[in-house]
């Protein structure tokens, strides 16, 4: 790569990512955010489009090319609790789901609410199929005109929920089948030599954006229409970290996708070699 050449980083425009790309919106170095939609941003990254280094994937999306890939260590987006980020709307007169209408943008969220309905909502009639999935653009109306059940996946904060018609949230439904959090995603990249300033200057973007929380709180609320107050709890929802306990989800995950057939085999989790990483930030 020249010398003067851009580390180009692939994000996608969920603003619980904030935290982690808002030290590299501040650096001096030699780094541009890309933002795509989560769909998109694995095949830029096996293809290397436009010098792509690094991207930020989801569990499904590393899972499939496992061992092509190598994860930044010790930073992730999980969550436990409610935040409306992942919700699966159903019509209120259906008994068996038989059509969920999916958003076309996302991929890990489409295998989640797969695994989540097959072991805990599975259809009452052994006739019954799995549900059929139909991609569409993000339209809730729309999508429960169309199928039993609508997969929404909100990027940014939702500050009035939507009360009908009834919703799972798919991550409070993963946290009480499992007891563990739902990691949303994590940094990916290619096992090259010059990775090294990348993997740390993400760690270091992933530091000054925990020590900023409450400037990066004003901001979303600015840009979104939000109160300070509900933008704050929105980034508390979410913790950073990439500890045993998001490991350990991560391999539930992807042993799940393998017994219903979604994945060939289950990837070992492998992370760049960086020495000894700084304490856990508190979030």
């Amino acid at each position: 790569m020249p010398e003067d050449a851009k580390n180009v980083i692939g994000v996608s425009e969920a603003s619980y990512l904030r935290p982690l790309w808002h030290g590299l919106r501040n650096s001096e170095g030699p780094f541009d955010l890309r933002v795509d939609i989560p769909a998109q941003l694995p095949l830029s990254l096996q293809q290397r489009t436009g010098n792509l280094r690094c991207a930020f994937l989801s569990p499904i999306d590393y899972a499939r090319h496992g061992g092509d890939y190598c994860i930044v260590p010790g930073v992730a987006v999980s969550s436990v609790d409610r935040s409306s980020t992942i919700q699966l709307f159903i019509n209120s007169d259906v008994q068996d789901i038989e059509k969920i209408a999916v958003d076309i943008r996302v991929t890990s969220e489409i295998v989640l609410a797969k695994i989540i309905l097959a072991e805990k909502y599975p259809n009452r009639e052994a006739s019954k199929k799995t549900p059929q999935f139909l991609p569409m653009l993000p339209s809730r109306v729309e999508m429960l005109r169309k199928a039993d059940a609508a997969l929404i996946v909100n990027l940014h904060p939702v500050e009035k929920v939507e009360e009908k018609p009834f919703a799972l949230d798919l991550v409070e439904e993963w946290n009480d089948m499992t007891g563990l959090p739902y990691v949303h995603g994590f940094w990916v990249g290619h096992d090259e030599e010059d990775m090294g300033g990348v993997v740390r200057e993400l760690l270091r973007s992933k530091e000054q954006g925990m020590s900023h929380l409450g400037q990066i709180a004003d901001m979303l609320a600015a840009e979104k229409n939000l109160s300070r107050q509900f933008a704050s709890q929105y980034l508390s929802t979410f913790s950073y970290e990439f500890g045993e306990l998001e490991q350990e989800s991560m391999t539930e995950f992807m042993k799940y996708a393998y017994f219903h057939g979604i994945l060939p085999d289950v990837p070992d989790l492998s992370f760049f070699d960086v020495g000894p990483l700084p304490s856990p930030s508190i979030n």
